[in-house]
Order: C-alpha cells, then structure tokens, then sequence
C-alpha cells in the first residue's frame, strides 16, 4: 500500500533519479522516467528537482545502507522536493523506509508505473507496470536496457529476492521485439537484455519458451544493433544458448555473467545452489572455445556462514585458473527472512573483508591479463556520450573493456559501433585509435 506525507508537483516540474542495485532497476527507472516525461516534467539535477525518486535495492546489508544514505543525502541537497522511494526496499524493509523522516511517498513495486497519479500529475502516458507495456525511456544512456523477466523461482538460502520480486514472470516474445526495435530506433546500438533470472525466461509462458529461442527470433528479425546478455547461472549457460551466441555473427556481444557465489561444494550446498563448482568451470571452458575473446564475469560471496579458510582458498583458486577477468566480490551479510539469516554467521567481520580484497587484487591480475591479450586487435566498441579528463573518446568493446579512443573526429555519434585498433593500456582501460570508415 502506498504511503504519503506530502503532496507532489500539481503541474510540470524538473525530475531526478537515483538508482542503486541491478540492471533490473536500472530499466525500472528508466520507465517511471519515461512516464514521468509523458506527464510534462523534464530530467534535471537533484539539487533543482521538484520530485527524487530513489529506486532501492536490498541485495546485501552494505547495499541496503547505502540506500538510506543516498535517501539522506538527497534530502540534504534539495529540502523542498518530493522525495519518492521505490525497488525492493518498499517490500523488504518498507518499516525501515516509512519511518526515515526524509521520505514523502513509498511506492510498492506494483505501483512503479503509477507513479505520475500517485504525485497527483494529470497527462501521464499509460505506463502500468512491466510487462504489459514495457516503454523504455533512453534518457541520456548510450544503451539501451530490456528487463526480459522478473522474479525468481529459486531457493538460495541467502537470498531475499524472490520475497521483493516475486515469481518467475516473462516478457511475450513479441512484446521483446517490439521494445528492442523501439530501442535502436531511438539510436541504441545496443541494448542489454536483463532480468532476476534470465536463464529462466520463457518457463512461465504459453507456450513455454527459453532464452534460447527468444534470441533467435530477435536475430531472425534483422536488427540493426547488437544484443547483449545480462547473467545467466552455470546450469543455463546451454550448449545451444552458446551456439546461438557464436553463430551470431557479432550481433550478440561476447561477454556473459556467471554468478558464481562459491567455489567450495560443501558452501554450494548450504547455500542452496543446484551446481557444482565443476559446472562453473565447464560452462567457462565451453564458452571459451566457442567464442573465442569472450569477457566472463562472475559473483563471488566472501565469508558465508561456515566458510573456512580451504573453502575460500577452493574458491580463489577457481578463479585463479580460470583467469575470470571480472569479478563481482562481497562480504556475506544476512538477510532478515531468509535461511541464512538464522545460520551461525562464525567468520568474523574482518575475515570477511580480507576475503573480499584478496578477490578483487585476484581479479584486477585477471582482468590485465585478459585486457592485454588485445593489444595489436580490433575491438568493436559503442561509443559513450563522454570523453575523459584528456579529451579521449570513452566506449564499451564487445567483450566489456572499457575503451579509451583517440580521435579529433568530432562528428562521432554516441551509441555507434565502432573500430578501434588497441595500442596499448592505460590503467583501466584500452586506449585505441579509430579505424577508417
């Protein structure tokens, strides 16, 4: 149920959001957005803001702080706007939000494409929720963002998500068209295909479909951008879906994520995961011969519940062999509700954290040596509507490396794909030249 303190803007206004969390909320926001725009209001800065949406998420402890910070720091700046928040915090932790005097209006997840109505704005465009209409507002990203499916049907016992989201639920196929179309009509040379469990896309359907076939309707249909695909667990990553992917000629990215969370079995199991560490390493080694350059990225839970020093090390050195260049690392922290949340959480904070650094320095070998290998290559790379400090062109390659291109070419639209010769590295980042037209 929707929760107010003060009324909202009675005509147009100026709008600004924050969005914490995945690429899920990601294209959440940017459809309020787009419904806020239909209702005459136009995207500014917070400070200048009439109404701040904050759109939440609550998938670790730290994550769920940060949210309430942003929530403060939001008010801090602008006093006198509207401040809205949504995302998974209004289901899972709606106690802790009504009582942050910060907060005007707390909006359920059912609500988001109500949100015009809600702040008592006439002219909104009809946007009533995904998936029945699943506009997508670009705003000023470079790519475009697909929530293909929500929810989850899963068991981890970690895990709060499927109470905040729900059941597996899947966008039509044709609905999907429809939106990528829309998307590179409006100038996305990509556009990423995301959702809470996107290998599970299509169960719910009638007649029941699979990612797989989705991708091949989208490539049969001739678009004219590249498609790029979210994360995908180790028991999804199919031999057909990676057929699909290395038969597409460059039309789908060569870049996927893995969650992983663990490369001990034993934590595996009391995480509640269907796979074994050795699934992780054949959908890796399968990718990796059949699409050759392809960035493989993965998730990584530091400290669960029972983790010893050899089950992290199993884990670390997973990593390690399989060189997995990126790697999403975090502290465990329990969930309220949840199975984990009861368990004997015996590693001490500061293990945790230790555990986390020794990931990420892992990961920052892996990901150099990864990026090097492209040294003296061509990488198709979308460029960004940006350039950095020294007036370099920034872009995405097809197999997520930042890209740094030097060029005086000032008629180089953001969002086109392009051909960038890497000459060498640059902290983060390849940095290239374009190649001619």
């Amino acid at each position: 149920m929707t929760s107010y303190k003060k009324p909202g803007p009675k005509g147009p206004g100026i709008f600004s959001f924050i969005t914490l969390g995945c690429k899920s909320n990601q294209y959440d926001s940017a459809a309020m957005a787009a419904e806020l725009g239909f209702a005459g209001l136009s995207r500014g800065p917070v400070s200048e803001a009439h109404v701040i949406v904050v759109n939440t998420c609550m998938v670790t402890g730290p994550t769920e702080a940060q949210c309430r910070k942003a929530i403060r720091q939001a008010r801090r700046a602008n006093a006198g706007a509207k401040l809205v928040v949504s995302g998974c915090m209004t289901s899972g932790a709606r106690e802790k939000i009504e009582t942050m005097e910060e907060v005007d209006l707390v909006i359920e997840p059912s609500e988001k494409g109500m949100l015009p109505g809600l702040l008592g704005i006439a002219g909104s465009g009809g946007w009533w929720d995904w998936p029945e209409d699943p506009a997508v507002d670009l705003g000023d990203r470079d790519r475009g963002f697909l929530k293909l499916q929500d929810g989850c049907d899963a068991n981890c016992t970690y895990c709060v998500v499927p109470l905040v989201r729900g059941k597996s639920r899947s966008l039509k196929p044709e609905f999907a068209l429809g939106a990528v179309r829309r998307l590179m009509d409006r100038g996305a040379s990509e556009v990423v295909l995301s959702g809470i469990h996107l290998g599970q896309y299509g169960a719910d359907l009638d007649p029941v479909s699979g990612l797989e076939d989705l991708l091949v309707i989208l490539l049969e249909n001739g678009l004219p951008g590249r498609l790029r695909l979210s994360s995908i667990e180790p028991l999804e990553i199919t031999p057909r879906l990676v057929d699909t992917m290395a038969k597409a000629d460059g039309r789908i990215c060569r870049h996927i994520h893995i969650p992983l969370q663990s490369g001990s079995d034993r934590v595996l199991n009391a995480m509640g995961r269907p796979y074994l560490s050795a699934h992780f390493g054949d959908a890796v080694r399968l990718l990796r011969k059949s699409i050759p350059g392809i960035g493989i990225g993965c998730d990584v839970i530091c400290g669960f519940p029972g983790e010893s020093e050899e089950d992290f090390n199993k884990t670390r050195d997973l990593i390690d062999n399989l060189q997995i260049p990126f790697v999403h690392a975090f502290p465990f922290s329990p969930r309220p509700g949840t199975k984990a949340a009861v368990m004997n959480d015996n590693v001490p904070h500061q293990v945790k954290k230790e555990r986390v650094l020794l990931m990420r320095k892992l990961a920052e070998t892996n990901w150099r040596l990864f990026a090097g290998s492209f040294v003296g290559e061509i990488l198709e790379t979308a460029i960004e509507s940006r350039r950095d400090d020294v007036g370099r062109l920034l872009g995405l390659s097809d197999n997520y490396i930042r890209v740094a291109v030097r060029t005086l070419d000032e008629g180089v639209i953001p969002g086109r794909i392009v051909d960038v010769l890497i000459e060498g590295t640059d902290g983060d980042v390849l940095e290239g030249r374009l190649m001619d037209s």
